[in-house]
């Protein structure tokens, strides 16, 4: 029945599908261009120039990702709502208010002759494959009844303004929350909720000798877009939501590499971590030229190259470093001219634009957007207010401030002979901030930090600071200055989003970190591995041991609890083994412990703006609260407010679960549930998503698993996107696997054949030798001018 259904489904969807095999020609090429796919869809293209090469990526991305290209394009220039309706407004209007189209020109902009023309290239191949398809485009665009505009070599930068921006929205929320919450928290109390790592020292903030005085508008709808649709699922935001996946959670990631593997050699892992998206972030792909460039591992549809993997003698990986790149600077305003606001220079005036979002059928919306000398105002101008918050990003600085050159550092880490020059190559990434990890075939290892730090004016950028008092950026951090290292002494490297050992408390680059349970739990397994090899990193990929609640829950047995269900939550917690495995009814317990505590601690403070925290910060109030007895979110009454929650923690699992509770586990509440943004109705839900499963970890677990954690919902919302595995010592040496498979395109082979490999912690191969490629060879597509 199954296989019936499946073929069904693919004779209604069958429209747009790519030729694989045989001979294209009439293309503008040099020379005749080899893609030779695998089993899996996994193109292996060979040509005799790098022209060539990036025009047949192109049309390769184009045959299998069209779809996540146009939507890429769209929410870089802010047109989203012209296809996909009212839904995605508020996603316009921050991506343009925030600057992303100028990030993404400018970025353009700053392209070399022979780059730029490497783009073209790419560009041409992608408007290649679109004229080949004719009228049979993908399913999305035939029931929108719109077509691709041309692509361009700009539109190779779609992607760049949208990663900068969700590798640091953590700290955007948590600005945000301050203004909201502005003369309503104590600094105390503000410190409980944003911990920023486990015992910080956290400095005084002006913010909190001023917020009682300051009368802010409220934050404008549109501030929160890239936050809401985590907290809003099965509203309208679902739509943004299923589109913008890459930006669920704020993006973590492990990465760790060891010098000396089973071989003698390095063995680098790498797995990113990225909102739940369909079709999946990575595009893998290997790419040749003979005698110039042979690299193979993910890239991302829409832009030539390949970003994380290997050539024949080095490996790269990247987690996100969680730097502090986006701030509020407040600005006071006159309460009787709101668009009157003061500086050290005095009074100016704010500008006004109209931000004219278009919607489908040609109808648009108009909204304002209000402007300041240091960026864009995100609250309400309302009569009687005495301050405005405006956003300080790369998007919104002048243009001549900072050049990225996130496509040259590509390049350079594609052609990189060895570890150091992959990691000078990754000093091209300024609005990026991330830790570069390399190794290479002659044992180096080394981590580098990319991105442009800023230097701030007067505060630390961790709360809104005072632009009327001249609090700004001065500059940035060279790349010299920040945090990295070669060879080091212990032997590995281990990242995992986590504030880095021996860092300055006082640092300029961030406040924010992940918690820390990852990097210790990678840490300590991976020192006690002696020359480990590939099936020692795949186990330890998938380890869902909680650090978390080895750290937390040591505090319950010093409690006593009086409620029959607080003491049964207690004592399933006490005889867990700490495993967040989808068959265990205790680590559900846990799970919803979590949410609940954090639900009685802050739910009336936050209100609606609950599942925002749940899902727009890392390290919480979870993590220490229970150590801080009489920190003011107690209320001077911890033990009675522990019982309470183990006591709703109960209720919360029977009425989800049952009264059996043989019959409680976690994969019961936490499920992988990928969703189509069309799939509106039972049968298009049918036809175009893929199976529900349950899922193993957590947030914290090294198999990251991230639930939503909102209207009762654990449904899961990040991910491993990839998971990669490279033995340096062999040149064919790279596996890697993600989520559902290859193709975007629903129905299709290719769509999801990956996915139960995904879920069980196998890997596909991914060589790099002609001999190995065509081992592995199934279908053969030639390219070709004649």
């Amino acid at each position: 029945m199954k296989n019936v259904s499946r073929a069904v489904s693919r004779i209604l969807l069958r429209r747009g599908w790519p030729r694989t095999n045989g001979r294209i020609s009439g293309l503008p090429l040099d020379e005749t261009v080899e893609v030779a796919r695998d089993r899996w869809g996994i193109p292996h293209i060979t040509a005799s120039s790098l022209h060539d090469l990036f025009f047949a990526q192109g049309y390769v991305h184009a045959q299998d990702r069209l779809w996540q290209m146009e939507t890429m394009r769209r929410v870089s220039e802010g047109t989203l709502s012209e296809v996909v309706g009212e839904q995605t407004i508020a996603v316009d209007w921050f991506c343009r208010m925030s600057g992303m189209p100028e990030i993404k020109r400018r970025s353009a902009a700053g392209l070399s002759e022979e780059e730029r023309g490497h783009c073209q290239a790419y560009a041409d191949g992608v408007n290649a494959c679109v004229r080949a398809m004719g009228r049979h485009l993908p399913l999305e665009f035939t029931s929108m009844k719109i077509s691709p505009a041309p692509w361009s070599a700009e539109d190779c930068i779609s992607v760049l303004p949208y990663i900068a921006f969700t590798q640091t929205f953590w700290s955007w929320a948590e600005e945000l929350f301050a203004v909201s919450l502005a003369g309503k928290v104590t600094e105390e109390e503000w410190n409980d909720m944003f911990p920023s790592y486990p015992c910080a020292p956290l400095p005084h903030e002006e913010w909190f000798d001023k917020a009682d005085g300051l009368r802010f508008g409220v934050i404008l709808p549109g501030a929160f877009a890239f936050h809401t649709g985590l907290a809003g699922a099965h509203s309208a935001s679902e739509v943004a939501r299923a589109v913008l996946g890459a930006a669920a959670s704020g993006s973590g990631s492990n990465n760790w590499v060891v010098a000396e593997g089973e071989d003698g050699h390095p063995i680098l892992a790498n797995d990113p971590h990225l909102g739940v998206s369909l079709p999946s972030v990575w595009y893998f792909c290997h790419l040749t030229v003979p005698g110039l460039i042979n690299v193979a591992g993910t890239s991302l549809a829409g832009a030539p190259g390949v970003d994380i993997g290997r050539n024949e003698r080095v490996g790269w990986a990247l987690t996100n470093f969680m730097l502090d790149s986006v701030d509020i600077l407040t600005y006071r305003v006159d309460p009787d001219d709101p668009m009157c606001y003061f500086t050290e220079k005095g009074p100016l005036r704010m500008w006004e634009e109209t931000l004219i979002i278009g919607l489908p059928g040609g109808k648009s919306v108009k909204l304002p957007l209000h402007l300041t000398e240091k960026g864009p105002v995100v609250t309400s101008l309302d009569k009687g207010v005495n301050a405005a918050a405006v956003m300080r990003w790369y998007g919104t600085i002048p243009p001549e401030s900072l050049q990225d050159r996130m496509f040259r550092g590509v390049l350079g880490l594609m052609k990189a002979h060895s570890a150091a020059e992959a990691l000078e190559a990754a000093e091209n990434w300024k609005y990026v901030g991330m830790n570069f990890v390399a190794a290479d075939a002659d044992g180096h290892i080394g981590w580098h930090v990319s991105g442009a730090a800023p230097l701030r004016s007067g505060y630390s950028g961790r709360l809104p600071a005072d632009a009327s008092a001249g609090a700004d950026w001065k500059g940035f951090l060279p790349y010299d200055a920040m945090p990295h290292v070669m060879d080091p002494g212990a032997g590995y490297i281990v990242t995992a989003n986590y504030r880095p050992e021996n860092y300055p408390d006082d640092s300029i680059l961030s406040h924010i970190w992940g918690p820390p349970y990852r990097y210790q739990r990678i840490s300590s397994v991976v020192r006690g591995m002696h020359r480990p090899g590939v099936r020692d990193f795949r186990s330890l990929q998938m380890d869902v041991h909680s650090a978390q609640a080895d750290r937390i829950l040591p505090a319950l047995g010093s409690l006593s609890f009086e409620h029959p269900r607080a003491r049964e939550g207690a004592q399933m917690l006490a005889s867990w083994d700490r495993e967040v495995r989808k068959e265990s009814a205790a680590a559900a317990v846990f799970e919803v412990f979590i949410s609940e505590l954090v639900r009685y601690l802050l739910g009336e403070k936050l209100g609606d703006d609950l599942g925002v925290y749940f899902n727009a910060r890392s390290y919480g109030v979870e993590d220490e609260i229970l150590g801080k007895p009489l920190s003011p979110l107690w209320k001077g009454k911890m033990e009675k407010g522990v019982e309470a929650v183990l006591a709703v923690t109960i209720e919360v699992c029977e009425r989800r679960m049952g009264a059996d509770r043989n019959r409680w586990s976690w994969g019961r509440l936490h499920r992988h549930v990928p969703r189509h943004p069309g799939a509106t109705t039972k049968l298009l839900a049918w036809l175009l998503n893929p199976p529900v499963e349950p899922a193993h970890g957590d947030f914290n677990t090294v198999n990251v698993a991230c639930p939503l954690r909102t209207n009762d919902s654990y449904d899961v919302v990040e991910v491993p996107s990839m998971r990669m595995i490279a033995c340096l010592g062999d040149p064919d040496s790279l596996l890697i696997i993600g989520p559902l498979g290859q193709s975007g395109q629903p129905g299709h082979r290719h769509y999801q054949d990956l996915n139960k490999m995904w879920l069980q912690g196998k890997h596909v191969p991914l060589p790099l030798t002609a001999e190995e490629v065509r081992a592995v060879r199934r279908e053969r597509l030639i390219l070709t001018k004649t």
